[in-house]
């Protein structure tokens, strides 16, 4: 009896034991495996590196970009200033830096629609150092075209072409009579061009005060989403009240809107 319970406890322990190794080497084949996949990953990437550096330097818009849009915006900066505690008087001042895509012979833009009397001017400037220096804007003149449903384009014509590869600016300026005189009012930035980054600002006058203010997203007449609440703050240097939303990398067509109760 004693030499049969030894006999089958070595077969237990040989049977374990042989487990155990079954084991240990399925996790080792594995272990390997993913040594395989990461030393292939890693591989691939040095061939995109080595590829890359046959590339020239400098950012290229994608082909499908080139072939719909006319120019590129790199930085959007649009600000609205409300000069009265009745939202009678207003202005906005709204500058785009460009890279061009193709040659223009001219430019196309939104054209600023909304309620209220406007005085608008138009005006360019070619960035030849990088923009290390700032030349005088070159006033321009414009015609509008309707477009689908409510939208309108103004077409700018340049006074001398704009070649491919070049970077401008183009400045879009609004004197606003009547615009903001309700109690529940709205500004509304579409990203019409591919844009690489906007800000936009709302200046509210001292001495009204202000109830809340939020800003949303939207594609289409009814579909808004993303929709957060706007933290105002007081500039110490004019008392104005400042609603400020910048983005980076927003939605070639999507409408970036900023409400104010006041």
């Amino acid at each position: 009896m004693a030499e049969q319970k030894k006999d089958g406890e070595e077969k237990d322990g040989g049977e374990a034991l042989e487990a155990l190794l079954g084991r240990l080497s399925e996790g080792l084949g594995r272990v390997l495996d993913q040594q395989k996949a990461l030393g292939d990953r890693l591989a691939r990437l040095e061939g995109r590196l080595e590829t890359r550096g046959d590339e020239p330097s400098g950012p290229a818009a994608p082909a499908a970009e080139v072939r719909t849009y006319d120019y590129r915006v790199l930085h959007h900066s649009r600000c609205y200033t409300i000069q009265d505690i009745r939202g009678r008087a207003a202005g906005m001042v709204s500058v785009r830096r460009c890279l061009a895509l193709r040659e223009l012979d001219q430019v196309r833009t939104r054209y600023h629609t909304g309620t209220g009397d406007r005085e608008v001017q138009y005006a360019y400037r070619m960035l030849t150092d990088g923009g290390k220096t700032e030349p005088e804007w070159t006033p321009v003149e414009y015609r509008i075209g309707k477009d689908a449903g409510a939208d309108y384009s103004a077409f700018l014509g340049m006074p001398v072409s704009i070649k491919s590869g070049e970077v401008f600016e183009l400045r879009h300026e609004i004197r606003l009579h009547n615009a903001f005189s309700g109690r529940n009012e709205w500004v509304t930035l579409v990203v019409e061009y591919p844009t690489e980054a906007f800000r936009l600002e709302v200046l509210l006058p001292p001495g009204r005060k202000l109830v809340g203010a939020r800003r949303e997203e939207s594609e289409g007449a009814s579909n808004s989403f993303n929709k957060r609440r706007v933290f105002p703050r007081t500039l110490p240097q004019t008392g104005q009240v400042s609603l400020l939303w910048e983005e980076e990398r927003p939605v070639t067509g999507r409408a970036y809107t900023l409400f104010w109760d006041w």
